[in-house]
């Protein structure tokens, strides 16, 4: 992932919001504000990537359905974090967001950063955190956290100890 990527990212990512935070961000920011805020915030970051992080775009053919970005070393505790996971709606349950996890492992691995892994989720955001227990991920603790738009939501912290659970068994 690029500065040149910045567009097609905020538009999964904004496209993935819609969906899935209905009910934790307000319907007026996700019909509107979320995507200018996602391009800004986006454009703002992959201009100035650093060595410590690093992104994936999932393709189907020429169309971006997915990606994620990755911040290495980013908690002393807790290691590597999967800073965002997003997949188009249309490719949900295609093994994208596998996919996905199991690249950015490759990638955390071929860097020869800690093995652990973690990410925050949102309670309420029931289909993610299903999806991360599916995949071996274990809930350890929740917090209160402001969202962009200021109120306060409980996140769960979801860890994987070795990395090495998020890539597939060679069949």
């Amino acid at each position: 992932m690029t500065a040149d990527d910045a567009t097609i990212v905020a538009a999964l990512h904004a496209a993935s919001w819609r969906t899935a935070y209905r009910g934790i961000l307000s319907d007026e920011y996700l019909a509107g504000e979320v995507e200018l805020e996602r391009a800004f915030t986006w454009k703002r970051r992959l201009d100035v990537l650093t060595d410590a992080q690093f992104g994936i775009i999932a393709m189907l053919g020429a169309i971006p359905v997915g990606f994620t970005f990755i911040v290495g070393h980013d908690d002393p505790t807790w290691g590597n974090l999967v800073d965002n996971l997003h997949v188009a709606t249309e490719a949900r349950s295609a093994g994208i967001g596998p996919h996905l996890l199991a690249a950015a492992a490759r990638g955390i691995e071929e860097r020869g950063w800690d093995r652990r892994v973690y990410l925050r989720v949102y309670a309420a955001n029931e289909r993610a955190r299903k999806f991360y227990r599916r995949l071996g991920g274990v809930e350890i603790e929740s917090i209160m956290k402001a969202t962009v738009e200021g109120n306060m939501e409980k996140e769960w912290r979801v860890i994987w100890p070795d990395l090495r659970a998020l890539i597939p068994a060679e069949a």
